[in-house]
C-alpha cells in the first residue's frame, strides 16, 4: 500500500487499485507522446512527469490570484500566521509551498520554489501553496504561476470584492478550466462592501464562473483583514464578521479526506487528458496535411499511369496507320511485281536492274519513309509535351502548397520539426520541378528521343545508318525489299532461261517480299513499342526519383502518426473510463 494524501491513513485496496490505473493510463500517454517526437513541447512532457511524480504526495491546495486581490494575505489568515509576505506591490516573486512542520523553517527548492515549514493542523492534511500573482508587471511571476497550475489538486482562486472577475481573471480561469482543475472561488476584501453590495458582487461572479465553466463553483466572499485582526485579538464577533468560519468549515469538513482523495486522483487525469486531446489535435492537424499530401501524391500516380495509357492507346493508333501504310506498299508492290515480272519484260529486266530500282523507288516506295517519320514524330512529339505537362502538374501543386504554408504558417504551438521537414522537402522538390519547367527544351528532347528510336531501329534492322535521320533509314530498308527480290529474280531467269519458270519466280518473289515487308514490319513495330517505352519508364522514373523524399517523407509520416493517433486516442479513452470511475467512487 502506498502512503498517500493526508499522512494519517493510507488508500483503500480501491483507491490503490485506481491509482495503479491512473499511473498506467499516463505512463501510456507518456509512451503516446514519445513516439509523436521531438515535437512535443518541453514543457508538456515536464507537466506530464510531474503528473506522475506528484501521484504520491500530499493534496496540494493551489492558491491563486491577481497580484493585488489579497491572495498572501487570505493564506495568512487560513494558517494563523504571518508564513508569507503581503504588501500592495507584487511581493511573491516564487512558487511558496506550505507543509506541515513541527518548527517554522524555510528550505529553498529551487531558483523559483522555496518550501516553508509551518506547525498549523491544516498542513497536516495538505499542503498550501502561494502563487506569484497574474496581470502583474513582471511577466515572469504569471508564467510562474501558470506553469504550477496543472500540478494542482484544487485551486483556490482570490478575487476582489473592489474589482471581481475581471477580463484578465477571466483569462485566467480558463487555463485553469482548461487544465481540469477543481475551482473555488474566494472573492475577498468583503469588508469594503455592504451586504447588498456584497450580495451583488458574489451573484455577478457566480454568473460569469458559471458561464465559463459550465457549472456554477463555490464562492465563499471573506475579509482576510478581519480574520487575521480576529485571530491576533482573539475575537469571535470579528471573526464571524471576516464570514471566515465558511471557508474554513469547507476545507476542514466538506473537503474531507474522501473528497481529497478523489481529487486528488482527478487531478493528474485532468492534465493528461488536456494533453492528449491537444496532441490529438496536432496530429489530425497534420494528417489532414498529410491526406492533401497523399491525394496529390496518388493523383501524380493516376497521371503517370494515364501518361503510360495514353502512350499504350497513341502508340497501338499509330501501329495500326504505320501497317496501313506498309500493307499500301506491300499491295503496290505486288501490283508492281506483277506488273514488271512477266516474259514479255525479261529482257528489261536483264538489261535495267537500275532503272527498274528506281521506278520502284519513285512509284512504289515513294513517301512511305515520309509518312512513317510523320507518325513516329507526332508520337516522340506528344511523349515530350506530356513529359512537359506533368511536371508543370507537380510544379503547380507545389506552387500552391508553399503558398498554403506562407499564409498559414505552422500548424498549432506545438514544435514544428514535422513542418519544418515537410515544408523543406516541398521546397526542394518544387524547385527542382521549376528548374527543369525552366530549362525544358521541346525541340531537343524531341531530337534526343528521336536518335534513340533512330538507333534502335538500325540496330535492330542490322542497317548500318550512319548519321542519316529516320527518313533516310526508312528509304534504305524500303527500297532493301526490292534489292532482296530482284536480285534473286534477275539471276534465277538468267541461269534457268526464264521462259518457263517466270509465273513460279514471280510467286516466289511476292511470296518473298510479302514475308520482308512483315519481317520489316514487325521489327518496325516491336523496336518502335520497345523504345518509346523504355523512354516512357525513364521520364515516369525521374518524375518518380524527384518526388521521391518528399513521397516518402509523407507515406512514413502518415504511417506513423496513424499510429500515433490510435495511442492517443486509447490513452484518452482510457483516461475518460478512468475520470468517469473515480468521480463514481
Amino acid at each position: 500500500m502506498t502512503p498517500f494524501l493526508t499522512g494519517r491513513k493510507l488508500l483503500t485496496e480501491r483507491q490503490e487499485a485506481l491509482l495503479e490505473a491512473i499511473r498506467a493510463a499516463l505512463e501510456a500517454l507518456r509512451a503516446a507522446l514519445r513516439r509523436f517526437g521531438v515535437d512535443v513541447a518541453p514543457a508538456d512532457v515536464r507537466i506530464l512527469d510531474d503528473a506522475i511524480a506528484h501521484l504520491d504526495e500530499l493534496f496540494l491546495l493551489v492558491v491563486a490570484g491577481e497580484y493585488n486581490s489579497g491572495k498572501s494575505s487570505f493564506i495568512n489568515a487560513l494558517i494563523g500566521a504571518p508564513v508569507v509576505a503581503e504588501g500592495v506591490t507584487p511581493t511573491t516573486d516564487r512558487i511558496t509551498v506550505l507543509r506541515y512542520g513541527d518548527m517554522p523553517g524555510e528550505m529553498v527548492g529551487g531558483a523559483f520554489l522555496v518550501e516553508y515549514r509551518f506547525p498549523a493542523e491544516v498542513l497536516r492534511r495538505m499542503a498550501i501553496v502561494d502563487t506569484p500573482g497574474t496581470n502583474a508587471i513582471i511577466q515572469r511571476h504569471e508564467e510562474l504561476t501558470r506553469d504550477f497550475i496543472p500540478r494542482a489538486d484544487l485551486v483556490l482562486f482570490v478575487t476582489s470584492a473592489s474589482q471581481p472577475f475581471s477580463a484578465s481573471e477571466r483569462s485566467f480561469l480558463e487555463l485553469i478550466r482548461d487544465w481540469g482543475k477543481k475551482v473555488v472561488i474566494i472573492v475577498n476584501k468583503a469588508d469594503l462592501l455592504d451586504d447588498a453590495g456584497l450580495a451583488e458582487v458574489v451573484a455577478f461572479v457566480g454568473r460569469h464562473a458559471e458561464d465559463l465553466f459550465g457549472v456554477r463553483p463555490e464562492i465563499f466572499a471573506v475579509s482576510s483583514r478581519l480574520a487575521r485582526q480576529a485571530r491576533d485579538d482573539d475575537d469571535q464577533a470579528l471573526w464571524d464578521a471576516s464570514r471566515f468560519p465558511a471557508i474554513e468549515q469547507y476545507i476542514s469538513d466538506t473537503l474531507d479526506e474522501e473528497q481529497r482523495v478523489r481529487l486528488k486522483l482527478l487531478s493528474p487525469l485532468g492534465v493528461a487528458r488536456r494533453l492528449a486531446e491537444r496532441y490529438l489535435i496536432a496530429v489530425e492537424d497534420r494528417l489532414a496535411a498529410l491526406r492533401d499530401d497523399v491525394a496529390a501524391i496518388e493523383n501524380i500516380e493516376r497521371q503517370l499511369e494515364q501518361f503510360r495509357s495514353d502512350l499504350a492507346d497513341d502508340f497501338q493508333r499509330h501501329r495500326a496507320e504505320i501497317a496501313n501504310i506498309l500493307n499500301e506498299f506491300e499491295l503496290r508492290g505486288m501490283q508492281f511485281f506483277d506488273e514488271t515480272i512477266r516474259v514479255s519484260n525479261l529482257f528489261h529486266l536483264a538489261r535495267h536492274q537500275q532503272e527498274i530500282s528506281e521506278a520502284f523507288a519513285r512509284d512504289i516506295v515513294a513517301d512511305v519513309p515520309q509518312q512513317i517519320e510523320a507518325r513516329l514524330q507526332a508520337l516522340i512529339d506528344w511523349m515530350v509535351e506530356k513529359n512537359l505537362r506533368i511536371w508543370q502538374g507537380v510544379m503547380d501543386y507545389l506552387r500552391r502548397e508553399r503558398a498554403v504554408q506562407h499564409r498559414s504558417g505552422l500548424i498549432g504551438e506545438i514544435g514544428g520539426t514535422f513542418e519544418y521537414n515537410r515544408n523543406a522537402l516541398i521546397e526542394s522538390v518544387a524547385r527542382e520541378a521549376e528548374k527543369i519547367v525552366a530549362t525544358y527544351d521541346r525541340e531537343a528532347e524531341a531530337q534526343a528521343l528521336t536518335d534513340e528510336v533512330r538507333a534502335a531501329i538500325a540496330s535492330s534492322t542490322l542497317v548500318g545508318a550512319g548519321a542519316v535521320g529516320i527518313g533516310a533509314l526508312l528509304v534504305l530498308l524500303l527500297h532493301g525489299a526490292l534489292l532482296d527480290v530482284t536480285g534473286v529474280l534477275v539471276a534465277g531467269v538468267l541461269a534457268l532461261g526464264g521462259l518457263y519458270i517466270i509465273p513460279n519466280k514471280r510467286r516466289q518473289i511476292k511470296r518473298q517480299f510479302h514475308q520482308r515487308v512483315a519481317d520489316l514490319r514487325e521489327t518496325l513495330t516491336a523496336t518502335m513499342e520497345r523504345q518509346f517505352n523504355a523512354e516512357l519508364d525513364r521520364m515516369i522514373t525521374r518524375i518518380r526519383d524527384a518526388i521521391d523524399p518528399y513521397t516518402r517523407f509523407v507515406y512514413t509520416q502518415h504511417d506513423h502518426l496513424l499510429t500515433t493517433q490510435r495511442e492517443l486516442s486509447d490513452a484518452e479513452a482510457e483516461i475518460s473510463r478512468l475520470q468517469a470511475e473515480v468521480e463514481r467512487s
